[in-house]
């Protein structure tokens, strides 16, 4: 096995055990303090080769790996100290959490260039911020980052931070909704029948064609849109795309089936004028 292919498997098996204990548990604050836990024990199994076989592998873990891992022990991290703080009273509930983006705000702000780095998905730079030898170098950073340890690079844990405050943008986004009291509820008559994980494929899929507002509507603005128009929680929609993103087979399941579906739909309309089976 591919020395990162191992570690891919390990984030799997560390987002099942994660997801069992939220649904052993209705106390949001256990449920975050047993899932930090967890994930830093999985943390600790994530150590960077001696030696790398490639350039291409060893930007993969700094890049990616480590960072999808220490994202999750900074998420739990961040939440655990939201919600133990969390005031009683609903409206200075609200204007805590609304001071919570912050922090956040001001990250992104001060490694502007890099953030942008991440959010767009480039790679030309990524043997300068990604090899551990050359990692030192102060490129796209405003200021130098702490060297963090042998198992990181600095970009590597700027990512996995701007990997973290995106999940914890999603989280204050619902939990602020949910104590407005604005969630749409009722019945609609049109619902989302597939997986959650097939509308992240979906609202991913219209973000890279460019097909919603020119091309200028973020991944939230989509995820967000869908989510209150089928009445789906897609608050950990980057999360879900994570997961698509190293499934072993096809990483667009919901899209190929979509595409057979249709050609077989269409058939059928050239036969009976109507598309039905």
């Amino acid at each position: 096995m591919n020395y990162n292919e191992q570690f891919k498997e390990l984030f799997l098996q560390m987002k099942r055990e994660v997801a069992a204990i939220a649904s052993a548990s209705s106390n949001r604050l256990v449920t975050v303090q047993e899932s930090y836990i967890l994930v830093s024990r999985y943390c600790e199994q994530v150590v960077a080769a001696t030696k790398f076989e490639s350039a291409e592998q060893e930007v993969e873990f700094f890049k990616k790996i480590r960072p999808g891992f220490e994202a999750e022990l900074i998420y739990f991290e961040e939440l655990y100290y939201i919600l133990s703080s969390l005031p009683e009273r609903r409206r200075a509930a609200i204007r805590f959490l609304y001071k919570q983006y912050l922090p956040v705000r001001i990250y992104c702000r001060r490694y502007q260039l890099l953030f942008e780095y991440w959010s767009l998905g480039r790679s030309e730079f990524d043997l300068d911020l990604f090899v551990h030898s050359q990692s030192n170098k102060i490129l796209l950073l405003t200021r130098p980052l702490p060297s963090g340890d042998v198992n990181a690079t600095p970009a590597g844990k700027a990512f996995a931070r701007f990997r973290a405050h995106n999940e914890l943008h999603g989280f204050l986004e619902k939990e602020i909704s949910r104590l407005k009291n604005r969630e749409e509820k009722g019945s609609y008559s049109i619902q989302w029948t597939a997986t959650k994980a097939a509308l992240v494929e979906l609202a991913y899929a219209l973000k890279a064609t460019g097909a919603i507002n020119n091309g200028n509507a973020s991944i939230r603005d989509i995820a967000t849109h869908l989510e209150r128009m089928f009445n789906q929680d897609l608050t950990q929609f980057y999360r879900t795309f994570q997961e698509i993103r190293i499934r072993k087979n096809s990483r667009t399941t919901f899209l190929d089936r979509m595409k057979v579906k249709l050609e077989r739909w269409m058939d059928n309309t050239d036969l009976n004028s109507r598309g039905e089976d």
